[in-house]
């Protein structure tokens, strides 16, 4: 890995020697000022921008005997800073980006803390820190070329850089996104909209370098043996959008001799209420007949999704049910669906867009969820806009797992606080505080009795978003 990334970092360098020199040799060799003018959109029309964040959590989780003890306390602190060329000639620039971490309080004593997801973990994917604790540090999140045609209808990069495939590719996300080692084409035709990407590494922003993708999980000691190490993943998707604003998107990907994944979405508004937006999603997966056994689905595995969202006046709305399909037995034992064209948490990511920030995926096989949630601006209760206050509810039930012999159940109750500033020079920061009271109803059980299920929690994160523009 360390002569590939040196490789790209080279690369990356030449890049950018060989771009912004353009205008000076321009110049330099007569060609005349309409070619130098082109080759000036690289910096004329360049963005330097980041932020200043912070991150407070402590998460209380329920034990055998019945007593929440502390899972997870850390206080987090990240700076950001990412620059974005213009187009030379109108066609090609450069994003280059990174950050940096360091926690500020956190809990060295608990092991879970390691993998807290806003300072590093480690270098890589499944090579964690041997001394148990997360460290701060830096990371490169961009260094990609980028192309555009047809005055930009046609755009593409490639190098460091995030992907995303409606329903298929994604990254994770701290404040900051993880990073493929990859490409993406994109293109935009009147109401059509085309996408392909590719990628041959990933990683999370809690680590510092790329990994390879694995049929396994990170502790597994043979994830990267000739059988589990996937080469590859890539998507391709299309949505058209109708004269009506609704659309239809449809997506299919894949990873290398391991798992093919599809998505359906259909989504409108409807003029009753002022503008009711709705959506029917569907995301569905199955895996290679040889996959392992602790890593495979019996057959297609699937999500499906309805949402409804509505804003009026000073109250927005929302209402979504999810239904799960991910049928297990000893010899396919996944037992919940992923997200994702990998097996591992965080080596790779998918674009599920059902979040609902309740702890919980809600995703285990023949477990149905409701969320509903309320939020309102109190500009006319404070006389001062920016805060906004929200509370919110998820119920899941009736999942099921081979070795189980009862129905799971699981609910979750959210509170969320929020201040944005909404003028002068500190405009656009943002102040958030969200609770989650996270319910497993059969704890008796323990953690992962359902395969992914732990038991109940309380958990309390507070936010602090400062976005920083410098060009």
């Amino acid at each position: 890995m360390e002569a590939k990334f040196f490789k790209v970092s080279a690369l990356t360098a030449a890049m950018v020697g060989a771009v912004v020199s353009m205008p000076v040799m321009a110049n330099e060799d007569g060609m005349g000022p309409e070619y130098s003018s082109a080759a000036s959109k690289f910096y004329e029309d360049h963005k330097l921008s980041g932020g200043i964040f912070y991150f407070q959590r402590d998460r209380q989780r329920k034990n055998a005997e019945g007593t929440y003890k502390t899972n997870l306390a850390h206080g987090t602190a990240q700076v950001s800073l990412n620059y974005n060329s213009g187009y030379a000639w109108n066609v090609i620039g450069l994003d280059v980006g990174g950050f940096g971490a360091a926690d500020l309080s956190i809990d060295d004593s608990n092991i879970v803390n390691r993998e807290n997801e806003f300072s590093f973990a480690g270098k890589r994917w499944g090579e964690e820190y041997s001394n148990g604790k997360s460290k701060g540090g830096g990371s490169l999140t961009n260094a990609a070329l980028k192309l555009q045609l047809l005055d930009g209808a046609i755009k593409a990069k490639g190098g460091l850089t995030q992907l995303y495939v409606p329903g298929i590719i994604g990254v994770n996300w701290s404040y900051q996104p993880g990073s493929y080692l990859g490409g993406q084409i994109e293109g935009n035709f009147d109401n059509l909209y085309v996408t392909g990407a590719y990628a041959t590494e990933y990683k999370a922003p809690w680590y510092t370098s790329t990994s390879k993708f694995s049929k396994k999980n990170a502790w597994n000691s043979d994830k990267y043996s000739d059988g589990n190490k996937i080469d590859y993943i890539w998507g391709m998707a299309a949505r058209y959008t109708f004269a009506n604003n609704m659309s239809l998107t449809a997506g299919f990907g894949q990873s290398d001799d391991y798992m093919n994944s599809y998505h359906a979405k259909f989504a409108g508004s409807a003029d009753v209420l002022d503008g009711l937006n709705y959506s029917y999603q569907f995301y569905g997966s199955d895996t290679a007949g040889d996959a392992p056994a602790a890593n495979s689905y019996d057959g297609l595995a699937w999500q499906q999704a309805l949402t409804a969202s509505l804003a009026k006046d000073l109250y927005t709305f929302r209402a979504e049910f999810l239904m799960t399909y991910a049928k297990n037995n000893s010899e396919h034992q996944m037992g919940n669906y992923l997200p994702r064209l990998t097996r591992g948490y965080a080596n790779s990511q998918g674009a599920n867009e059902i979040w609902w920030d309740s702890r919980s995926d809600w995703n285990h096989h023949n477990e149905k969820a409701l969320f509903a949630g309320v939020w309102r601006n109190l500009d006319d209760l404070l006389g001062a806009p920016g805060f906004n206050v929200g509370v919110s509810g998820a119920y899941g039930w009736d999942a099921e797992y081979y070795t189980i012999d009862k129905k799971g159940k699981e609910s979750a109750v959210n509170v969320d606080v929020t201040y944005t500033v909404q003028d002068g020079k500190a405009k656009g920061t943002m102040f958030k505080l969200h609770y989650t009271d996270y319910n497993n109803h059969q704890d008796e059980l323990g953690n992962w009795a359902f395969p992914n299920m732990f038991t109940s929690e309380q958990d309390v994160k507070f936010h602090i978003i400062v976005p920083v523009s410098i060009i």
